[in-house]
């Protein structure tokens, strides 16, 4: 790769799995950025405009969500939301980027999930259990089904799509693990671009978090590297869990399943 050329990068991942530190990493990178362009849609910003001016609260959120809807509806795949289900086409070639993936252990990701439950249009629930149990309403722009019999398999679905443009798009990509990544931020990701053939320059991990959590990153990779979330998930949990994932799809990105009792 020539001293001046910038390699092009498409995130992917769902929610959850550091798609903000990734994307943040490379935009302050050397030699790498992170790529979603979109195009001038006046007619949106025009009705945009007019709901910020009249809406609050929720009923503005279901406007935005709406809008784009429809504005990720009319781009390409290299233009989708990064928590989408990937649109396979062209749009990555045109623009010479390669596809990077960010998955999360199941269990570890359900349990976050519920925490932040990010776009849910579900009431809150008193257990992560009945969380699992109930439909997940997806937004226009996952690209996938409307609704979701569990939020479960926001995971299966997305994952299986990742699995499917991996085996099928023209373009290179790659997988980061959030366990990797959290532990050692700069060389998992670094590795990740390694193997789409990129070398990047001055990747920093980030010190504070992205979400703007109090808790620094040293108590944020102890709480992973000891599995501390595990004590979010019950045995009961786990076994619901169990029989929800797609494990044949799971054990493609390195995921295995566990004893029930390691939650007891």
């Amino acid at each position: 790769m020539a001293a001046t050329e910038v390699a092009k990068i498409k995130i992917f991942g769902e929610r959850n799995t550091g798609t903000r530190a990734v994307i943040t990493m490379l935009r302050m990178a050397e030699g790498v950025r992170p790529v979603s362009p979109k195009d001038p849609m006046p007619d949106l910003d025009e009705l945009t405009g007019r709901i910020e001016a009249t809406l609050t609260g929720f009923r503005k959120m279901v406007y935005r969500d709406a809008i784009r809807d429809i504005r990720d509806g009319r781009l390409g795949g290299i233009s989708s939301w990064k928590h989408a289900a990937p649109k396979i086409d062209h749009s990555y070639v045109s623009k010479g980027a390669s596809v990077l993936f960010l998955v999360r252990d199941p269990y570890s990701w359900i349990a976050s999930l519920y925490r932040n439950p990010y776009h849910a249009r579900a009431p809150e629930f008193e257990s992560l259990n009945a969380f699992i149990r109930f439909p997940w309403v997806t937004l226009a722009r996952d690209n996938v089904a409307p609704i979701l019999p569990s939020p479960m398999d926001l995971w299966n679905t997305k994952l299986r799509a990742y699995r499917e443009f991996a085996r099928v798009a023209p373009v290179p990509s790659a997988i980061i693990q959030f366990e990797n990544f959290v532990l050692t931020p700069v060389l998992a990701l670094s590795t990740a671009l390694e193997a789409l053939g990129i070398e990047a320059e001055n990747l920093f991990e980030i010190e504070a978090s992205t979400k703007g959590l109090e808790e620094d990153r040293f108590a944020r990779q102890a709480h992973y590297r000891e599995e501390a979330w595990k004590r979010q998930v019950s045995l009961q949990d786990a076994e619901l869990i169990n029989g929800l994932v797609d494990w044949e799809v799971a054990e493609s990105f390195g995921y295995q399943q566990r004893s029930p009792e390691e939650f007891s």
